[in-house]
């Protein structure tokens, strides 16, 4: 490593809790004990290759119930957008990891999918494309990812997440 090429270290101000201020933060850790059980909506691809879930984005339905209280839409949705997540990963992969990693070419390449909320139906819908049909094993691993043990849901497939197809 050269000289010019080598980390600056920088100082980092820092400054200690206030008793108070500590006991807060800790009573709120311990409100969201187990919360990390919720059903959560998001989105994802699969690898094929690997048989696995990656570049997973999930909130919990509760955190959306309360932001989307007066919103028009009955189906609540995270607001990452496949492509947007994958522009991010794709230039962290390239030049923090040497390249290695999922995200090669093109965004709607790869299987991908997002999950919804009815909470007039208290329905998930697992939202992926015919792909689908020849991953089937996806659904399980989305399931447990998203917390859907436990929750009615349904997989639809639309034409939007097919492979090869962008936003429209």
């Amino acid at each position: 490593m050269t000289e010019e090429s080598k980390p600056i270290a920088k100082k980092v101000e820092t400054s200690e809790f206030e008793e108070d201020e500590l006991d807060e933060a800790m009573r709120l850790m311990q409100s969201n004990r187990g919360k990390d059980r919720e059903p959560m909506v998001g989105i994802f691809w699969y690898s094929p290759q690997i048989g696995d879930l990656f570049g997973i984005r999930s909130h919990r339905v509760s955190d959306y119930q309360k932001a989307n209280s007066r919103s028009e839409f009955v189906k609540i949705t995270c607001s990452e957008m496949h492509e947007d997540v994958w522009k991010k990963e794709y230039h962290r992969q390239k030049y923090k990891n040497n390249g290695i990693g999922p995200y090669r070419g093109a965004y709607e390449m790869t299987p991908r999918g997002r999950i919804f909320y009815n909470p007039e139906t208290e329905v998930f819908t697992i939202a992926v494309g015919s792909w689908i049909e020849q991953y089937p094993q996806a659904v399980e691993l989305v399931v447990e990812e998203f917390n859907l043990q436990e929750t009615t849901y349904v997989v639809k497939t639309a034409h939007h997440w097919d492979i090869g197809q962008k936003w429209n």
